[in-house]
């Protein structure tokens, strides 16, 4: 409840000028006569989650994935399908991306070196029965 700075008459907070004495209230809107003490509020506050530990790592150290039979086999079965270890390259992505489908925390790469394995695999087959039935084909019919 506000009272009126002159009179001390009870105004409502609203009121330009006191109906009492025509005090202009405009100019005291800070003033107000202090008011019964009122009761204290309570606060309410979310309950706090319970204390889980945290694991403290280093500030470089991430989690470490283990990707290592994917990552052998891709490049494997690269190696295989472009000529660097022809064959041999092609059947190591084959094994390593068979176990690393399994065993890996990601199996893509190990997929990924699997199907150039096979692909690699395919293709230096079929260079070498083309390779081997061209050379048969020359001593089969000898120049004339």
């Amino acid at each position: 409840m506000n009272f009126c700075p002159q009179c001390g008459t009870k105004i409502v907070a609203s009121w330009n000028v006191c109906p009492n004495c025509g005090h202009n209230l405009k100019l005291e809107r800070g003033y107000q006569q202090p008011a019964q003490p009122q009761p204290p509020v309570q606060i309410y506050t979310q309950q706090k989650p319970e204390y889980q530990p945290h694991q403290y790592r280093s500030y470089n150290s991430r989690p470490r994935s283990n990707n290592t039979n994917g990552i052998v086999a891709l490049i494997c079965g690269l190696l295989g399908l472009f000529g660097v270890i022809p064959i041999v390259g092609s059947i190591i992505g084959i094994v390593l991306g068979a176990v690393g489908k399994k065993n890996d925390d990601d199996p893509r790469m190990a997929k990924a070196g699997l199907v150039l394995g096979i692909i690699g695999i395919v293709i230096w087959i079929a260079f070498y029965i083309f390779l081997f039935s061209f050379i048969f084909m020359m001593f089969r019919y000898p120049p004339d």
